[in-house]
């Protein structure tokens, strides 16, 4: 089951898809998440958790956050990847690109030796293919039209002007 939550976004979401499926099968895990640093789900590929999904990124992102600030305590700029590993099913997070953390989900038919290597092969075309939907999504971005936040507040004055 695959889950797209790249609406808002430019670029070509069944390209980035596809290269979460690549690394699914290379690295022979059972799902793959992109997920911002604010904790959102991106786009997903594999199977779909049983559980709350909302949590689940939302702890991951926190999680790789709080690794972070762990690193920077023992003076390093951070940590390139964070592996928990359980007694069947096992995470491995990293940067993808700033902003943005991969994580997969892989059981005991796989190693973290495969993960790493199958996560640093694939890490480059997704950081492509990532930028490449900021860019678009950017170069869609309208600005404001001149004038508009003062016409906003004279507005929001007025609002509550009339309510007095």
């Amino acid at each position: 089951m695959v889950q797209v939550r790249w609406e808002g976004f430019g670029g070509d979401p069944a390209h980035l898809q596809g290269l979460l499926d690549r690394l699914l099968g290379e690295a022979e895990g059972r799902a793959a998440l992109l997920l911002d640093s604010a904790g959102r789900l991106l786009t997903m590929a594999g199977d779909a958790p049983r559980f709350d999904l909302d949590t689940f990124v939302s702890l991951m992102a926190a999680d790789f956050c709080a690794t972070r600030e762990l690193a920077r305590m023992l003076g390093e700029e951070q940590f390139h990847s964070v592996a928990h590993q359980g007694e069947d099913l096992s995470l491995y997070l990293t940067q993808a690109t700033p902003g943005t953390i991969l994580a997969l989900v892989h059981d005991r038919s796989t190693t973290l030796g495969l993960v790493r290597y199958a996560v640093q092969r694939a890490l480059p075309a997704l950081a492509r293919a990532i930028q490449s939907g900021l860019d678009a999504w950017e170069a869609e971005a309208r600005p404001l039209a001149e004038g508009f936040g003062e016409e906003a507040l004279e507005r929001i004055d007025r609002l509550f002007d009339s309510r007095i």
